[in-house]
């Protein structure tokens, strides 16, 4: 059986003024100004970056050979970008992606190819430098240019949704080879094929890309896109109602949405968005002791800490992976709120004058807040927590040097199922401190029994039920030791002012897509 998709160029590219806006209604000076809530890049190579501050930069930039529908993250009606059509063939195992003619570069590195393609899969799954987010091709055997304008890609068995994997999220855009071996750095110089070009990087500061004027989806009428470091929420505010920038995310938090309405702001709260869980640091004393786990768990009242953020933007999670993921099961070990239980164990694992504890926590509006009510009802079963203040960046860099006894983690993986988040998270080989480390910091696996097996069988396991069960077995034995604490999902809140017109509606992502389609209104 032959499966084919495809799809016009004229369903994936917009005008340049859309139906009912005329050119008089555009503002004279078309530059966009986006902030994020970094105080820098850690990288902008797509591969290998994991910030959100970074999106914005490399996703208008650079393209996959499928995307989206703009302002989604719908796997279910994926469109045309770098590849016009695709197919398998009657094995399931041979794809063929006819790729788009005439695509350009910048910077003049020349037109797009098949060997670009090939050059950037290779890459993605380089065994003495994989990217983080390799795994998901870990079904690729091999990746085939046929000719200039067909790629050949062979899986290990049959992968049905391997276009889905080749979406416009890290892995799948595309990047030059010719910029490659001419020295080109990915991480602070980004080379694509995507509606903005490199124009300037200004470090703790601001990245800047102009319009690509060769596009092939036509030339932005936006002629600058800045991105601006604004660590700061309270910053991204002010300049946001002042007219200093365009859009930003700002805190999910009901008053923060309130207050941006009454300010004549756009709000848009968008999902899928990330799951906030306490990883248990097995490795280190005391939360090697499974008394101490529960009894942190119990003493987490998690539905107090949604309602912290508002009814429309946070719900709790009982299972680490998230509900509306392919394969989430409630039927685990469920760790209600109980202070009165959680003072036992602690007594009975001989902490019953107290137990002290510090951790390095962000001073990021997303992740201090939380942890700051953590703190109090921790203080209520006799647990003090010393928060250790630092910048994101560093955060993000302690919590990778295993200093953390419990780390406060807030993620977002794609494609939702078990596949990816159950490995990053709690696979042996992606413990912090490994060769493949990731974000395992329970070391489940290391210490205590492993998931491997389950999720790996999973991820090739054709059954759709057999490999739902594999998953919901992997979240029972990860809550029975409690490396995980589930807490709660926090949809996006971003902001924009109502003379940015996105061109579509934002209904997915944690800061603003911006597209050939995109202008500044009077």
């Amino acid at each position: 059986m032959r499966h084919i998709l495809r799809l016009g160029a004229a369903s994936i590219i917009a005008l340049s003024t859309a139906a009912g806006v005329l050119a008089q209604d555009l503002a004279d000076n078309q530059v966009v100004r986006i902030g994020v809530g970094v105080d820098d890049i850690r990288t902008i190579d797509p591969h290998f970056s994991v910030g959100t501050g970074e999106w914005p930069i490399f996703a208008a930039v650079y393209e996959a050979m499928v995307r989206f529908p703009k302002g989604t993250m719908d796997a279910a009606e994926l469109q045309p970008a770098l590849a016009t059509a695709w197919e398998v063939d009657e094995s399931g195992e041979v794809w063929t992606f006819t790729l788009r003619e005439g695509v350009q570069w910048h910077h003049g590195y020349g037109p797009f190819t098949a060997d670009d393609v090939v050059f950037t899969l290779e890459r993605v799954r380089d065994a003495d430098n994989p990217s983080p987010h390799a795994g998901l091709l870990d079904p690729v055997l091999s990746v085939e240019a046929v000719d200039d304008l067909t790629v050949r890609i062979t899986t290990d068995g049959v992968v049905p949704n391997l276009p889905a994997l080749l979406v416009n999220n890290n892995i799948g855009y595309i990047m030059s080879r010719a910029a490659a071996e001419d020295g080109i750095d990915a991480r602070t110089h980004p080379i694509g094929t995507g509606p903005f070009q490199h124009e300037g990087y200004r470090a703790r500061e601001s990245f800047s890309l102009a319009a690509n004027p060769d596009y092939w989806g036509g030339v932005p009428t936006v002629e600058r896109l800045v991105v601006q470091f604004m660590p700061d929420a309270a910053t991204r505010e002010l300049a946001l109602i002042a007219g200093e920038i365009h859009a930003s995310d700002i805190p999910a938090r009901q008053d923060a949405v309130d207050r941006m309405r009454s300010n004549g702001m756009e709000v848009d709260l968008t999902a899928p968005a990330n799951m906030f869980t306490l990883h248990m640091n097995m490795s280190l004393d005391p939360i090697s002791d499974p008394s101490v786990r529960e009894a942190l768990a119990l003493g987490t009242d998690r539905a107090a800490l949604a309602n912290f953020f508002g009814a429309d933007l946070a719900y709790v999670e009982n299972s680490p992976l998230p509900a509306g993921y392919i394969g989430h099961t409630e039927d685990v070990r469920q760790l209600d709120f109980d202070p009165d239980r959680a003072r036992e164990l602690l007594a009975e694992a001989g902490h019953g004058d107290g137990l002290s504890l510090s951790v390095a926590m962000s001073n990021s509006d997303i992740y201090l807040p939380p942890m700051q009510v953590i703190q109090e009802m921790w203080r209520n079963i006799g647990v003090d927590l010393q928060l250790n203040v630092v910048d994101h960046p560093t955060y993000h860099r302690v919590i990778r040097e295993n200093q953390n006894p419990v780390v406060l983690y807030g993620a977002f993986r794609y494609p939702l199922d078990g596949t990816v988040y159950l490995t990053q998270f709690f696979h042996s080989e992606a413990a912090i401190g490994q060769p493949g480390a990731i974000t395992n910091f329970s070391h489940l696996g290391q210490i205590g029994p492993s998931v491997d097996e389950l999720i790996e069988e999973a991820q090739f396991e054709l059954d759709e039920e057999r490999q739902i069960e594999l998953w919901a077995e992997a979240q029972r034995v990860i809550m029975d030791e409690i490396a995980v604490v589930p807490l709660y999902t926090r949809n996006y809140a971003l902001a924009r002012s109502p003379r940015l017109d996105l061109g579509f509606e934002t209904k997915s992502r944690s800061i603003y897509e911006v597209t050939e389609d995109a202008r500044l209104l009077r």
